[in-house]
């Protein structure tokens, strides 16, 4: 439902890619990646100066995990459990605006974008792991979601 071939919504209302996966295996190699496992959307723009923007959930799903924290990895984040098992994370927020066990239904609000965890500026990290993940693929299960993603 909503995941194949394609998410159901966008995570974000503008999109600008700054980071797709893959890229950079120097530096994802201290977190024992091939490279990045997600994509970086860009959230700072002259009508977000701080770079905070509503996040939305691509898909129907229940709140798996949210995790608050400042600093390290994804910083403040949301995994979303999809109807086919599959995993969308929602990585770098200001706030949630969901709690685990949520039903959440696509273009529903879940966060706000910021630049918590290990992040060098405001950006949305989006990762998603399918049902089928093979977690020795060198991205921890993950896979490029773009292909998925109606852009």
């Amino acid at each position: 439902m909503c995941i194949s071939p394609k998410f159901c919504h966008l995570p974000l209302s503008k999109i600008y890619i700054t980071q797709r996966f893959g890229e950079n295996p120097q530096l994802y190699k201290r977190y024992g990646l091939k490279g990045h496992n997600g994509i970086d959307f860009r959230t700072r723009f002259i009508d977000t100066p701080l770079g905070r923007r509503y996040i939305y959930a691509v898909a129907y799903g229940v709140v798996e995990k949210v995790v608050i924290k400042k600093h390290g990895g994804y910083g403040t984040y949301i995994v979303i459990k999809h109807f086919d098992n599959g995993q969308t994370i929602y990585g770098h927020q200001y706030c949630v605006k969901v709690k685990v066990g949520d039903n959440v239904k696509p273009g529903q609000i879940i966060g706000i974008s910021d630049n918590t965890g290990h992040s060098t500026g405001p950006h949305l990290h989006f990762g998603y792991r399918p049902a089928n993940a093979d977690y020795l693929n060198g991205y921890k299960g993950y896979v490029d979601p773009l292909p998925f993603l109606d852009i």
